[in-house]
């Protein structure tokens, strides 16, 4: 709140208190807590298709087509898994290297 203060003719006129700061720590926190939650969703989204792929073979009952439809959803579904923790660990990676703590 120093900042906010003004001095005139040698007297301080301080800031009035209860003002929200904010500023780059907010943002900071607001971008992890992003991040954050995007990871969680690509994760959920991942698991959910895969346990549907699983279903889906599992009732193909021999039908090529079907199975080949479940083949590729577990297929997508461990790809989209993989970059989802790999863009995760750059992300790491990349605040460690400015020195920013991601909690």
């Amino acid at each position: 709140m120093d900042r906010l203060a003004i001095t005139i003719g040698g007297s301080t006129i301080n800031a009035p208190g209860g003002i929200p700061e904010g500023g780059t720590d907010t943002a900071g926190k607001i971008i992890q807590a992003g991040i954050a939650l995007l990871l969680i969703v690509a994760i959920l989204f991942g698991l959910v298709y895969l346990i549907f792929g699983g279903i889906q073979w599992i009732t193909s009952r021999g039908d090529k087509q079907q199975l080949d439809q479940a083949k590729l959803k577990i297929t997508y579904a461990v790809v989209g898994l993989i970059i989802a923790l790999g863009g995760f660990s750059i992300v790491i990676f990349v605040f460690d290297f400015f020195n920013l703590s991601f909690q």
